[in-house]
């Protein structure tokens, strides 16, 4: 057993502490915890799906980020191209550049 000094100031080494106390190191709680999760990851999706399909927008969210998904990564319906609101402006303003170079867009001065 190797010598202890006396000013108070001995710590046990790291993995003597671990098998006298039982504690885990925090790389080992770590592991365990990660195991113990992908251990029960089919019960928790199970029940967050149930969750979400009951109206949790928290637990869908969660569950669409899990997966991957956003509005973004869903591919467009057919024929439901939503316009740009840069176009949906161009067009307007060609629409009232039109009208007032006819003469359609004046209103008389009240």
């Amino acid at each position: 057993m190797p010598k202890r000094p006396t000013n108070g100031k001995y710590h046990a080494p790291v993995i003597a502490r671990v098998v006298e106390n039982g504690n885990p190191s925090p790389e080992q709680a770590t592991r365990r915890a990660v195991a113990a999760v992908f251990g029960s990851l089919g019960e928790i999706v199970e029940a967050m799906i149930r969750q979400a399909t009951s109206g949790s927008h928290l637990h869908a969210k969660l569950l669409f980020d899990f997966a991957g998904i956003s509005a973004a990564s869903l591919p467009p319906e057919a024929g439901a191209e939503q316009p740009s609101l840069t176009r949906l402006l161009m067009e307007k303003l060609d629409q009232m550049a039109e009208e007032t170079a006819s003469g359609e867009g004046e209103r008389p001065v009240e």
